[in-house]
């Protein structure tokens, strides 16, 4: 039998999902727990859960990324942060278009990432990505 939490976690800093279905899915668009940041898997959408990028690989993953940007920077992180990419494609045959809006962030710091080829809960989206960060690398005086 599934059991709720008894009381609301509060060891963690939360980025509430805005987007249209977050009154239908329990989750949260990034989690900071000590110095590691969490962001959910992000699709190429607005506010209202309107594609953005249209047909587009390159653009719809540019917004993706904009998007997972703003949710780590509301938790204090930056893109030198991220050690790990998951990214989600439709058709392999977008994988360029793909690679080329994450190289254009991550050219320097250069994260883990995996592709996987997979379907979508809409045939209009093309690419969707989650990123694990963490913190201590850009007050540590690390490099890329």
């Amino acid at each position: 039998m599934l059991r709720k939490p008894d009381a609301m976690v509060t060891d963690r800093q939360r980025v509430p999902a805005v987007t249209a279905w977050a009154d239908q899915l329990a989750y949260s668009r990034a989690i900071k727990v000590g110095a590691q940041v969490f962001v959910a898997g992000t699709l190429p959408v607005d506010a209202q859960g309107q594609l953005v990028g249209g047909d587009d690989a390159y653009l719809q993953t540019r917004q993706v990324l904009r998007l997972i940007l703003e949710a780590l920077e509301e938790v204090g992180a930056r893109p030198n942060d991220v050690v790990r990419l998951r990214i989600y494609l439709r058709d392999y045959a977008d994988f360029a278009a793909i690679a080329r809006a994450q190289f254009e962030v991550f050219e320097v710091v250069r994260p883990t990432c995996t592709f996987v080829q997979t379907g979508f809960v809409s045939p209009g989206f093309r690419v969707q990505m989650d990123a694990d960060a963490i913190l201590e690398f850009h007050s540590s005086g690390a490099t890329a």
